[in-house]
């Protein structure tokens, strides 16, 4: 176990083959080298075929909402240079993600379904991520069932099909800290692995940067008696601490210039009720779900299932060295993950924390994993049973596309479109928002932004018979008057023939949500107001 490596170091070789033991850390992330294909492997397998089975299912239902148009627009880029130069100046991240699925589109196809299935690809490696990095904390059995909680986890699952960063930083902070704690134990040290998985990470979120910060911490900490010889492993670590601080470097200016971008400020932000809720609700999310309320019977007893868990876990941890060794790991970069989201991001939401400490997801199910293995198997029986009824129910109301807690994931543009495709004529006007991304499915020939009033003014002069669909985007924070101006302007010279609304919200999240912010909250995702030819 950790405790034992930290406290038991061996020295490797320094004539040891890098390369061959990156690859055997590669091939090794199903589960230890050992000379059989064993049941443990066998589980590891087929959690991860569960992983990819639960992600691809209904894959092509989810529409694009806005953040992730923005992605795929950026990987569309003709060339690598155009796309990392989309990302400069479009995004607030750096560009591994974007170019990754450049990539792949490249060799596959500029589909939606490509650049879902690129997200699934890192949801699914995140399974015997898991388990290996769970291997640094404690014994196989533990480890697995660290893949399993990790493997039926609702958000994980959701975000497999979401065209945006986010299971990759979770993938690839695992691995980091996996091939990192093999560093510290192992005589095969995974050095390029270990650099290649560190760099990625930080080409692809800026919170993950409290993933190398934490490492750095635990490596001062291990190494500040070691040996002085140029041969100790250190040396070769600092140095690879370097050379992962110079491609940073270079996108100093572009970080810097990133950050002076200025969209306000969230709901609550700065407030202690925000700061709160940024701090508890990632935990919700990622061990409950996002698509599931908090005040249901289950997904409370799922919430004290996961409570009991990570307070046995972590008890067992403390027993030696390795409960510190967590706390570190988890620690800075949740800390600095929430420290940008209350500056330099003030403008997120508390509901859009989960997807930005993503880094510490993998984490969270070690002790998770250690908590269920210390429990008898009747009691342990029990709890796996609350905690996937509860993901089920989660995962049910996600392929349904209901119960979301963060609406923005659940803006059905396809639907509504698809809705005004089969009724408009062919004269007809139709009216969208550029952030709802309906325009994007729209088959119809009169299209026209919101903020083109001008151009649909003149083309309903020339075509007074034709009727207008105007699609209007619910919104919190950011109320557009310019809708609400339309609709009224257009009330006033023609009738409204049908209003059609879409992804409802519960009265009671509803309900929550207008006592929480002191406005009414807004009762549809998207509303289609159909409105007859001009009177």
């Amino acid at each position: 176990m950790l405790a034992n490596v930290l406290y038991n170091m061996e020295v490797s070789n320094l004539g040891q083959d890098d390369i061959r033991s990156s690859f055997a850390f590669a091939m090794c992330m199903i589960s230890r080298i050992s000379p059989k294909f064993d049941r443990v492997r066998w589980m590891i397998v087929a959690l991860t075929l569960l992983c990819f089975l639960l992600s691809a299912i209904a894959i092509n239902r989810p529409s694009f909402w806005v953040d992730e148009k923005i992605s795929f627009d950026i990987a569309s880029q003709p060339t690598a240079a155009q796309t990392l130069n989309a990302v400069i100046e479009q995004e607030r991240r750096p560009p591994a993600y974007h170019l990754g699925l450049w990539a792949l589109m490249q060799i596959a196809g500029q589909t939606e379904r490509v650049a879902r299935l690129y997200s699934v690809f890192w949801a699914v490696l995140m399974i015997p991520a898991t388990f290996q990095l769970a291997l640094a904390f404690t014994g196989r059995k533990a480890a697995v069932f660290a893949a399993l909680l990790a493997a039926t986890s609702p958000i994980l699952l959701a975000f497999a099909q979401t065209v945006r960063y986010y299971d990759m930083v979770a993938a690839l902070s695992a691995l980091s800290f996996a091939a990192f704690f093999m560093l510290l134990r192992s005589k095969r040290k995974p050095w390029l692995a270990y650099f290649v998985f560190t760099l990625l990470l930080l080409l692809t979120d800026y919170p993950a940067y409290g993933v190398p910060a934490a490492q750095l911490a635990i490596g001062l900490v291990v190494w500040r008696r070691a040996s002085f010889a140029p041969q100790h492993p250190r040396f070769k670590w600092l140095a690879a601490q370097v050379l992962l601080a110079l491609p940073v470097l270079a996108w100093m200016p572009v970080i810097l210039n990133q950050g002076t971008r200025d969209f306000g400020a969230a709901d609550l932000s700065g407030t202690l009720a925000g700061t709160t809720l940024k701090v508890a609700y990632p935990f919700y999310a990622w061990l409950v779900g996002e698509t599931i309320f908090p005040w249901l019977p289950v997904a409370v007893l799922c919430l004290v299932v996961f409570g009991i868990l990570l307070v046995v876990g972590w008890l067992s941890l403390r027993s030696g060295f390795a409960g510190i060794v967590w706390l570190i790991t988890f620690g800075i970069p949740f800390a600095l993950a929430q420290l940008l989201l209350g500056t330099v991001a003030a403008d997120s939401p508390f509901v859009n924390a989960p997807a930005r400490s993503m880094a510490c997801f993998g984490l969270l199910f070690v002790p998770m994993g250690i908590g269920l293995a210390r429990l008898s198997r009747r009691i342990a029986l029990v709890a796996v049973a609350i905690v996937f009824l509860a993901h089920i129910i989660a995962l049910v109301n996600y392929y349904r596309g209901e119960n979301f807690i963060n609406t923005v994931y659940n803006t059905p543009a396809r639907e509504v479109a698809q809705f005004i495709n089969v009724r408009a004529l062919p004269a007809d006007a139709v009216v969208t928002e550029a952030d709802s991304v309906v325009a994007y499915y729209l088959t119809t020939s009169h299209n026209f932004d919101l903020s083109a009033q001008d151009e649909l003014k003149k083309y309903l002069a020339a075509n007074p018979s034709a009727q207008v669909w105007q699609v209007e985007l619910g919104r919190d924070r950011t109320r557009n008057a310019a809708a609400v101006d339309l609709r009224e302007a257009l009330h006033a010279q023609r009738s409204i023939q049908q209003v059609t609304g879409f992804a409802t919200q519960n009265e009671t999240y509803r309900a929550i949500k207008t006592r929480l912010f002191g406005r009414e909250a807004y009762l549809n995702r998207l509303t289609v107001t159909q409105f007859s030819s001009a009177q």
